[in-house]
């Protein structure tokens, strides 16, 4: 068999680690498809500290080599370029020339490209991160290269310039996994549907970690917060922006929030389930929120906050000895339910809801626009009532779940597969 090489974008291990639980699970699974004949471009906007990461990762990783694909290098340098190299990519003398562009190198050299942007193409997404989405996919294309997207929620698609950008890249997409029932509507909505198949976020298919689950059960060993009291609370630096626009006050209400919980017998484990450890900008950065947040608490004794970026699997095994979870990040929820522990959400999108919807569990989805503390205390404590009822739910539909996000690389595969094969004949 052939060395089979795939290029991962829109992902990195740095950062949100929404995007590294996705990482993990897709580059696992590929591993074991296709074993030593694997070899993985990690495309990343944080090439640095991903390289640092992948080197103290309990994994062997050495068959993943990190290419720097920063946004300004993308848009502004490459994406010119690959426009030219398109037509160019033909006339032997030219082809070189523009292969010393490291970015168009590596999508030149790769099998296939896995977009593993968690949303793209979202009218609320604005002008520069659907322009980015479309570059994304975009440059590998021009460099010849078939593009599949991992599970990902897609849609609504009323903005004018989105519109555009998705109904002309879209189509060309080899497969797109649509993330739940939601995002496969709005697709269909502009006609999109030939390529696409439904299947649950990847994240819920990583493979647990024995490494972090034994450091996991030595942390709460050795600190009598952990019982069963614990609540888990994802705090996020998107929503704080949001509601910053909107003149709610998140920190005030997750600070209220906090001492609420603690009045009523509650520990609570401060998650930031993005972050970028020494890093003074809120982007994928939860750090800096959960850190006023925890300083501003009435008693820090009953809160437990470790303000240092964990691995995805660490997050989720935490998760796991929790309560329940209140998340404002979306693959928080993703490692809760995958443990089956009940989530309450305070998000921004469509993305919550389809994959709640998954377990019946939709009415759970609360949008940050109604945002309030008093509001907040009523939710959960009706929440809180159906627990038991909630967590059996999960439990119930868990298994149909891991099975739809295993598809992602079953489908994926089977797509590799059909280019390598045909490589091989056309030699």
């Amino acid at each position: 068999m052939k060395t089979i090489k795939i290029a991962i974008t829109a992902a990195c291990f740095s950062g949100n680690k929404g995007a590294a639980a996705m990482l993990q699970s897709s580059i696992k699974q590929l591993k074991e498809r296709y074993g030593d004949d694997l070899n993985i471009l990690l495309m990343s906007t944080y090439p640095d500290a991903d390289r640092r990461l992948i080197a103290e990762m309990p994994e062997k990783y050495d068959f993943i080599k990190v290419v720097n694909t920063k946004p300004e290098k993308l848009l502004f340098i490459t994406f010119p370029l690959a426009i030219l190299y398109s037509f160019m990519r033909f006339i032997p003398g030219l082809r070189g020339l523009f292969r010393l562009n490291k970015i168009i190198r590596a999508y030149s050299e790769a099998d296939v490209v896995i977009d593993e942007a968690g949303i793209s193409f979202v009218d609320s997404r604005g002008f520069v991160m659907n322009t980015y989405a479309f570059v994304c996919a975009a440059v590998p294309m021009m460099c010849g290269v078939p593009v599949v997207k991992y599970s990902q929620a897609l849609g609504t698609f009323k903005n004018g310039w989105n519109r555009f950008l998705a109904k002309w890249i879209l189509p060309k997409i080899r497969l797109i996994c649509a993330r739940g029932k939601i995002t496969q509507d709005n697709l269909a909505g502009i006609n999109i549907t030939k390529n696409v198949k439904l299947c649950a976020d990847g994240a819920f298919s990583m493979p647990d970690s024995e490494y972090w689950k034994n450091e996991v059960d030595r942390l709460c060993a050795s600190d009598d917060f952990y019982g069963d009291n614990v609540v888990a609370l994802s705090i996020s630096s998107v929503v704080q922006k949001k509601c910053e626009k909107m003149g709610v006050d998140y920190k005030g209400c997750m600070t209220g929030f906090i001492n609420w919980l603690n009045g009523q017998g509650y520990n609570v484990l401060i998650i930031a389930n993005a972050a970028r450890e020494g890093s003074s900008k809120p982007r994928n950065n939860d750090l800096i929120i959960c850190t006023e947040v925890y300083d501003s608490v009435a008693d820090r004794s009953r809160v437990r906050w470790y303000p240092r970026e964990m691995a995805p699997e660490e997050i989720r095994e935490l998760l796991a000895r929790s309560k329940c979870l209140v998340a404002s990040r979306f693959h928080a929820m993703i490692g809760a339910l995958e443990k089956c522990t009940p989530v309450l959400l305070i998000g921004w999108s469509h993305k919550y809801k389809e994959v709640l919807d998954m377990f019946g569990l939709g009415e759970y989805a609360a949008d940050f626009s109604s945002l309030e503390l008093e509001t907040l205390k009523e939710k959960f404590n009706s929440f809180m009532a159906d627990n038991d009822t909630i967590r059996k739910q999960i439990s119930e539909h868990l298994p149909e779940v891991l099975e739809s996000s295993r598809d992602n690389i079953r489908l994926i595969g089977d797509v590799i597969d059909d280019i390598t094969s045909n490589s091989k004949k056309g030699k």
